[in-house]
């Protein structure tokens, strides 16, 4: 899940050295840190792990079938876990390399919540690598400002990107229906499975065992899972829930009856107390926006969409900027909302089992106050597919279908650890100065956020604003 708030640098990140243990814990448990909060739970989530990869009492003995009717032969065949963007780009990426895949969904089409994404430079290079990026970069214009408001019209920053180091910068914002059609447009139909939920995915020495939720058993040589946030791939390898940030986002899309309404080369954020807006344009007369404020874990849900709206426009009411506004010129049943979670991956932890391993939110859903969830599934995809096809021994005159079913359940495993370091180390900082620039951007007492406001006006240089977008994933 992506919202696409915005960093302001280090300078403001609060020093709570507690939050990441408390991150880190869960995942952790693989790793016995005993000092962790959570430990207690360490032990029977190991258990759980190890319960999942032996037989399992009241299982059907009866043999993985090799394929069905609907699913060919998948013995060598990769399963990808859910079709939203790490999914559907890890397919790409997969098929770019020449390595036979299948993608199964749970809902009957490709899903369309979400809003808008933001692209910042790391996600179009991965973009180009995938083949996909132009049609996006031709349909989104170039935003090169950015603005930092309080809600009463003060600006506390204005800069151009051509300001922050390591340019030329790029930064559009994308309906994430036009990312997720870009990418299912690179696919053959015959590989996408919707209505296909799973139950269960098992490591084995000759890949891994998935089982569906209506008891279909099969094997595939490996599985990569991108199911999200509640990813069943995830809960299959014995990772924790993600952790509740503290705050509760709305998003949407405004159509305006005027083009032009909002500056087609800006992003602009708004803060108050405990509450944050923001918006960018996605067209001459369509903008994305958001609402963050503070809420309790279980605080309940509106009962509608139009109470949603209500609550949405009450968080922001009378506010500068214009994003009242745009919360007014949504469609009601468009708008969403989300609890914004994250889980931290310690740097070099490997999080995966056997041929089994995670992508995107499934592995390391952050908060969006940089813009990185997507951008870093994005990233996830190309590198999983290089790792995977460099375990093929090319030889000339062997298909790569041939070399690929050479290729060992422990080379697969191997490959697919290095994987999981390598993005572990990535992923790790983002999601920790996130989580940071969250509890910044939320505080709500008055006389703090006035501090802040005064270090941003004053302080704050955006030389470093965008560093963290500077990673190229590299080439296919």
């Amino acid at each position: 899940m992506e919202l696409n708030h915005l960093n302001f640098g280090t300078q403001l990140l609060p020093a709570e050295p507690q939050r990441c243990l408390r991150h880190c814990a869960p995942v952790l448990k693989k790793q016995k840190i005993s000092s962790a909060p959570r430990v207690a739970q360490s032990s029977v989530r190991s258990s759980a792990v190890a319960e999942r990869l032996s037989p399992k009492q009241g299982t059907s003995n009866t043999a993985p079938a090799a394929g069905t009717a609907e699913f060919g032969n998948t013995n060598d065949t990769i399963l990808v876990v859910g079709a939203g963007i790490a999914g559907l780009a890890a397919a790409v990426a997969l098929q770019k390399v020449g390595l036979p895949v299948t993608v199964m969904e749970s809902s009957a089409d490709v899903r369309k919540e979400g809003s808008a994404i933001a692209l910042w430079t790391n996600a179009f290079r991965a973009l180009d690598a995938l083949g996909v990026a132009q049609p996006l970069r031709d349909a989104h214009p170039l935003l090169t400002r950015v603005e930092l408001c309080t809600q009463t019209g003060r600006t506390l920053k204005a800069f151009s990107l051509t300001e922050c180091q390591g340019g030329p910068h790029e930064f559009r914002g994308i309906r994430r229906s036009e990312l997720l059609d870009g990418l299912r447009k690179a696919l053959p139909s015959e590989i996408l499975h919707f209505g296909s939920p799973i139950s269960d995915v098992s490591p084995d020495v000759n890949g891994a065992l998935v089982t569906l939720e209506d008891g279909r058993r099969m094997r595939f040589r490996a599985v990569l899972g991108t199911d999200g946030i509640r990813s069943r791939v995830a809960a299959s390898l014995g990772m924790s829930t993600p952790n509740y940030a503290g705050y509760t986002a709305y998003r949407g899309v405004a159509k305006f009856a005027k083009k032009g309404t909002v500056p087609q080369d800006t992003c602009r954020m708004v803060w108050g107390n405990g509450v944050r807006a923001g918006m960018y344009p996605l067209s001459e007369d369509e903008a994305y926006w958001f609402t963050c404020f503070n809420a309790s874990a279980n605080a309940p849900g509106p009962s509608s969409p139009e109470e949603a709206k209500r609550e949405a426009l009450s968080q922001v009411e009378g506010w500068a900027k214009g994003v009242d506004a745009a919360i007014r010129d949504t469609p009601a049943e468009s708008i969403s909302r989300s609890r914004i979670v994250d889980r931290w991956l310690a740097p070099g932890l490997a999080y995966g089992k056997g041929a089994v391993t995670l992508l995107g939110d499934a592995a390391h859903p952050m908060t969006p106050n940089l813009g990185q969830g997507g951008c870093t599934a994005l990233e996830d995809a190309v590198e999983v597919a290089r790792a995977l096809a460099a375990t093929r021994k090319q030889q000339e005159g062997v298909p790569q279908t041939a070399a690929w079913r050479s290729v060992t359940t422990p080379a697969i495993a191997e490959a697919l650890r290095g994987f999981e370091k390598q993005r572990s180390k990535r992923v790790f900082p983002l999601a920790a100065r996130s989580w940071g620039m969250g509890a910044a951007l939320q505080l709500p007492f008055p006389p703090v956020t006035a501090v802040r406001n005064f270090v941003v006006s004053n302080m704050y240089n955006p030389a470093g604003f965008l560093d963290h977008a500077l990673y190229d994933c590299g080439s296919l």
